[in-house]
């Protein structure tokens, strides 16, 4: 059975600023990046982790930010068309893209995922199809 890690930050601010300096950055950029593609995401403390939530509560975007990049996850990447597999495997269901600082961040793919996002949980309407 798996143990649920503790969560040692209280805020995304605190995990964030807890983080190698070398990808406190990227984390900022990519946060802000999710606000600004999905503006009616909320944020959430989750297993350790920023979870971004979308507008129907449900948590489909994380940050994980390790020593040298972060990987910027997809927690419903199942439900995510991804015809090119860009997103790589970090565990079931869940898929990351990774991000290194110094490196430019190809948006234009990260915004089809995040605008997929914000559409999970629509039922049958949703272009990606109803949740499972």
């Amino acid at each position: 059975m798996r143990h649920l890690v503790h969560c040692k930050h209280d805020t995304i601010d605190d995990y964030i600023n807890g983080c190698s300096p070398a990808v406190v950055p990227l984390l900022e950029e990519l946060r802000g990046f999710v606000h600004a593609t999905m503006p009616e995401a909320t944020e959430d403390m989750q297993y350790g982790a920023p979870v971004f939530l979308n507008a129907h509560g449900i948590p489909v975007i994380y940050l994980f930010g390790s020593k040298k990049h972060v990987n910027f996850g997809f927690l419903k990447s199942m439900e995510l068309s991804d015809p090119d597999g860009i997103l790589k495997r970090s565990g079931k269901p869940s898929k990351h893209i990774r991000v290194l600082p110094g490196k430019p961040i190809n948006t234009a793919k990260l915004i089809k995922f995040v605008r997929q996002c914000g559409s999970l949980g629509l039922g049958t309407d949703s272009p990606i199809g109803p949740m499972k």
